[in-house]
């Protein structure tokens, strides 16, 4: 990608267009006039600057991640009193609030994986594996201080929780889980970060 293209803000008018867009409508259905008709972007610079509309996501998929990240506490952080089960009840919390927020960006997302494989691939690349290894980075220095076993995988632990937290909110808001059963979000986060603990923390 082209960054000099377009002004820092620029590029987050067309950011934020593409993912009420991206929202809104399927991934396939979203041309460049509405882009530059939303964003106030000419099509021109946008295409002089992403040059393809998988660029513009992977934009947003960045984009989107950093503002994550910034939401949760830095993984060197920790008040005094606090444990590793209250750490990562927070954390669980917290992303489970981040994943809401983007749950109709996901949903679109979800579908345009379904239907085209590089979308899939991007979305994993950019936003999944990114998240898991952000993740990992917190529980490696708890490793590094002893609290976890030396034998932990932290990137298979880190995929482990962060796919069952997100992908227990995708089945129950996305999939129509919601409508058979409420989601009691503290219990989840209580049962998850036990059984999690449960499996990882040094005896």
């Amino acid at each position: 990608m082209n960054y000099c293209v377009l002004t820092p803000e620029q590029q987050r008018q067309v950011m934020d267009s593409a993912l009420q867009l991206m929202s809104a409508h399927d991934l396939a259905e979203i041309t460049l006039e509405q882009l530059t008709h939303a964003s106030g972007v000419s099509a021109f610079d946008i295409i002089r600057h992403y040059q393809t509309k998988e660029n513009i996501l992977a934009a947003v998929l960045e984009r989107e991640l950093e503002l994550m990240a910034g939401a949760v506490p830095s993984p060197e952080l920790r008040f005094p009193s606090e444990t590793l089960p209250d750490e990562l009840q927070v954390l669980a919390r917290i992303m489970l609030q981040e994943y809401r927020v983007r749950l109709p960006f996901m949903g679109k997302l979800l579908v345009g994986a379904m239907q085209n494989p590089e979308v899939g691939a991007l979305f994993y690349r950019k936003f999944i594996q990114q998240g898991r290894l952000l993740f990992a980075k917190f529980l490696d220095i708890r490793k590094q201080r002893g609290e976890l076993r030396e034998s932990v995988d932290v990137e298979a632990a880190a995929a482990m929780f962060i796919s069952a937290l997100s992908g227990i909110l995708l089945v129950v808001e996305l999939f129509g889980g919601k409508q058979v059963e409420p989601l009691d979000e503290e219990r989840l986060v209580c049962e998850l970060t036990d059984l999690f603990l449960h499996g990882v923390l040094e005896q």
